[in-house]
């Protein structure tokens, strides 16, 4: 006869500490890319990624590439060509020898040439050779190197404002159920213990395995003022809360031969066997699932490990 100790079988809430990793990223579509309207030779990158800058700060210098030098200085003689056409036609409008639609088409030459050479004068032709950030912000990534020709409108740099930064998550499957949309969820870098925590979030559960990590992607929105650095490496607790759950003490759980869990209820003095599944947990306690277990049952939480199914048992008080 086996001597063991039981616990009743209790329903009631129980509480889970679901711990989870990820990193610090761009809020989607936030980040800003620098690029230039005609084709440049990079001259000189004056940033590295990581790096704060500030509005109008230099990120680059550059130049025109010879074939962009070519339309550039276009643009210049075709809109002092225009000029002086204008001119010429005004003059002979003014004596009667050009008519009102002569003039029309003069100015609207000049207007279009004008344009033209404004659009690329604004983009950086012909300016100091130095492209500024508009915004501020930290440097996420250098698209472009010393001496590299960059098509029109290649990226250069790409920015992010400090304020304009989330948390991803990978999450295993098995807990998306503590995982909800608008839920609280508390971030802590890592590998810093003195950082203090952060409060945040959760903005958005994706509904998709990721095929390389096997994880779920799940993004944490951050309270503004966040001084969190990007891809730094952050700590995820969320408080999975399970109510109505049956809940046994830790040690009344074992492990089966079948990779499944099993616990020992008493009655009429004759150890049952009951499989169950693992709902929340934390370490007292376990949330139990199973049809035969109800509330009040005896469960044997000290001599289990000696146990097996209809074996004699006394209680020991």
């Amino acid at each position: 006869m086996a001597h063991v100790q039981v616990a009743k079988l209790e329903r009631k809430t129980i509480t889970e500490k679901v711990i989870v990793y990820g990193s610090v990223v761009a809020q989607p579509g936030k980040t800003h890319s620098v690029s230039i309207a005609f084709e440049t030779r990079v001259r000189h990158i004056l940033v590295a990624p990581g790096q704060f800058v500030q509005e109008n700060d230099p990120l680059i210098e550059a130049e025109l590439s010879p074939a962009a030098q070519v339309q550039f200085q276009q643009a210049k003689n075709a809109a002092e060509a225009a000029r002086k056409e204008l001119k010429q036609t005004q003059d002979r409008f003014n004596l009667k020898l050009a008519t009102n639609q002569d003039l029309s088409a003069a100015e609207k030459t000049a207007r279009d040439a004008e344009a033209q050479l404004t659009a690329l004068q604004r983009a950086g032709a012909g300016g100091d050779n130095r492209i500024h950030s508009d915004i501020a912000g930290v440097i996420a990534k250098v698209d472009a190197q010393d001496g590299q020709i960059v098509p029109p409108g290649g990226p250069l740099v790409e920015i992010v404002a400090e304020n304009e930064i989330e948390v991803k998550l990978g999450v295993e499957p098995e807990d998306l159920s503590a995982v909800q949309e608008g839920a609280p969820i508390t971030i802590f870098p890592v590998n810093d213990p003195t950082a203090a925590q952060v409060e945040g979030s959760i903005r958005l559960v994706t509904r998709r395995i990721d095929p390389t990590t096997r994880l779920v992607d799940v993004y944490v929105a951050l309270p503004k003022g966040t001084k969190l650095l990007l891809d730094q490496y952050v700590r995820g607790e969320i408080q999975r809360v399970e109510e109505n759950a049956l809940v046994v003490p830790r040690s009344a759980v074992l492990p089966n031969e079948s990779r499944e869990f099993k616990v020992f209820t008493v009655a009429n003095n004759r150890a049952l066997t009951h499989t169950v599944k693992i709902g929340a947990e934390n370490p007292r306690e376990m949330q139990v699932i199973a049809d035969d277990l109800h509330p009040g049952d005896l469960v044997v939480t000290v001599g289990n490990y000696e146990l097996e199914d209809g074996m004699a048992v006394e209680i020991k008080k």
